[in-house]
C-alpha cells in the first residue's frame, strides 16, 4: 500500500510539473520586461528540458515563412548523423527547383552542387532553390520530403504544425506555431553539422568562378548578441517578420521565437529582449537530495534481507535565479518489497517543491538485484557453509 500511495503521490507531481513547464498563456506580464515589439506570437524555451518561461499566444497557429526550413535542415542533418547522406554528395537541380524565386543562389536546370553547398545556401541565405534542390536528393521530390517533414513534426509533438512545402511559401494549409518552432529548433541544435554556416556572416558558393554567389547570412544577431548560435529568419507577406533564435551562456541554452513581427529592425531586438531576460532571471538547477534518505529497504523472500537504493531521473530545473536553495525535498518510499527485486527497480519517489508548489520529481531505485531465496539456492547455502568449516 505504501507504495500505491507513493505512485499517486508522483503522478501528481508529475502533473503539476506539466503544468509548471507547458504554460497555455500563462506568464504573458513577463513581456512587460521582455518587449516583443508587437509580434503576434513569440515563446521562451531552455532548450534542452523544454520548459517554456514565458509566452504569448505560443500554441497559435501562423504562417511562419521561411522558418519552416529549420524542419528541412534538421531531416537533413539526422541523415547525415546516420550516415545515409553526406555534405560531399552531389545533386543535381530539376525545373522545380530551378522555378523557385524569392531568396534564391540562381541553381540552372542539370546544374550539379555538393549538399554541402546547398546546406550553407539555406543555413546562411535561405535559399529556395537550393532547400528544394535538398529535398528532392533526400526524397525524390519536394512532395514526398514534404510528407517526411509532416512525419517527423508528429513524432515530435508538433500538434500546431502542417507543412505544404519545404521553404515556407504563404499557403493557408502551411502554419506552424512559436511553441512547434521552439520545439524543431531545440532537436535541430542536438547535431552540430551546421555550426559553422550558423556562424558565418559571409561566404559564397561557385567560390572563383564566373557564377560565384555570395551568401549573406539573414541572423544579424551572430555579429552582436553574446552567446549566439543560431538560427533562422523568415520573411513573407503573409507571416510578416519571423525568427527563431537560440543562444547559450554557461550551462544553460534558450529559444525565442517571435512571429509576426513588423519589421526587420523588431524581430531581432524581440529576441534580444526574450533572450535577455531568460539569462537574467533564470538559471539551471541540479537538484541534489538527501543521499541519506538512500535507506536500505527490506527484501522479503531475497537471499538478502535488505536492498540498497540510489536516486534516478533526477531532472534538471530551469528556475528563477536564486531560488535553487528553496527547494523541499518529500520521500516516499515501499516499506518492504518481496524477492525478486531487479536492478533499477521503482521503489519510490522523491518530489521537490518551492513554497509549496511541485517543480520536479526523481526515483528512487534497486541499487542491486536481490534474487528470490528458492529450495535450490537454500540447499546451495547450506553445503556451502557445511564444507566452509
Amino acid at each position: 500500500m505504501k507504495l500505491l500511495r507513493s505512485i499517486a503521490v508522483f503522478t501528481a507531481a508529475v502533473s503539476a510539473v506539466l503544468t509548471l513547464t507547458v504554460p497555455a498563456g500563462a506568464g504573458n506580464e513577463k513581456y512587460v520586461e521582455a518587449d516583443i515589439k508587437g509580434a503576434k506570437a513569440a515563446v521562451l524555451v531552455e532548450s534542452s528540458t523544454g520548459q517554456a518561461l514565458c509566452g504569448l499566444n505560443e500554441n497559435a497557429r501562423l504562417p511562419v515563412a521561411s522558418v519552416t526550413k529549420i524542419m528541412t535542415l534538421l531531416i537533413a542533418a539526422e541523415r547525415i548523423d546516420a550516415g545515409k547522406l553526406s555534405f560531399s554528395d552531389i545533386a543535381v537541380c530539376s525545373e522545380h527547383a530551378n522555378s523557385m524565386d524569392g531568396s534564391v543562389i540562381w541553381l540552372e536546370t542539370g546544374e550539379e552542387m555538393s549538399v554541402g553547398d546547398l546546406a550553407k545556401s539555406v543555413v546562411i541565405a535561405s535559399a529556395n532553390d537550393a532547400c528544394v534542390m535538398l529535398a528532392e536528393h533526400i526524397s525524390g521530390s519536394e512532395e514526398a520530403f514534404v510528407a517526411e517533414m509532416n512525419k517527423r513534426a508528429a513524432e515530435l509533438g508538433m500538434t500546431d504544425t502542417h507543412f505544404v512545402n519545404c521553404v515556407g511559401f504563404d499557403d493557408e494549409n502551411h502554419y506552424s506555431s512559436a511553441r512547434d518552432i521552439a520545439v524543431m529548433a531545440a532537436e535541430l541544435r542536438k547535431h552540430n553539422c551546421y555550426d559553422e554556416f550558423l556562424m558565418t556572416r559571409l561566404d559564397s558558393v561557385r567560390t572563383g568562378t564566373s557564377r560565384e554567389t555570395q551568401l549573406l547570412n539573414t541572423n544579424k544577431l551572430i555579429t552582436s548578441y553574446s552567446g549566439i548560435t543560431g538560427l533562422k529568419t523568415g520573411t513573407t507577406d503573409a507571416a510578416g517578420y519571423c525568427f527563431c533564435g537560440t543562444a547559450k551562456r554557461g550551462n544553460m541554452e534558450l529559444t525565442a521565437v517571435v512571429l509576426g513581427c513588423g519589421s526587420d529592425s523588431d524581430r531581432f531586438s524581440a529576441a534580444e529582449n526574450l533572450l535577455d531576460f531568460g539569462f537574467e532571471n533564470y538559471e539551471r538547477v541540479t537538484p541534489r537530495p538527501d543521499i541519506a534518505e538512500l535507506l536500505e529497504i527490506p527484501v522479503e523472500g531475497g537471499i538478502k534481507q535488505g536492498v540498497d537504493t540510489r536516486f534516478s531521473e533526477v531532472p534538471e530545473l530551469i528556475l528563477k535565479k536564486g531560488s535553487g536553495a528553496r527547494i523541499k525535498y518529500h520521500y516516499s518510499r515501499a516499506g518492504s518489497v518481496a524477492a525478486p527485486v531487479e536492478k533499477g527497480q521503482l521503489l519510490g519517489f522523491v518530489t521537490m517543491e518551492i513554497g509549496g508548489e511541485v517543480i520536479g520529481n526523481a526515483k528512487i531505485t534497486a541499487a542491486e538485484s536481490v534474487p528470490k531465496l528458492d529450495y535450490a539456492r537454500c540447499a546451495d547455502y547450506i553445503l556451502k557453509a557445511f564444507f566452509s568449516f
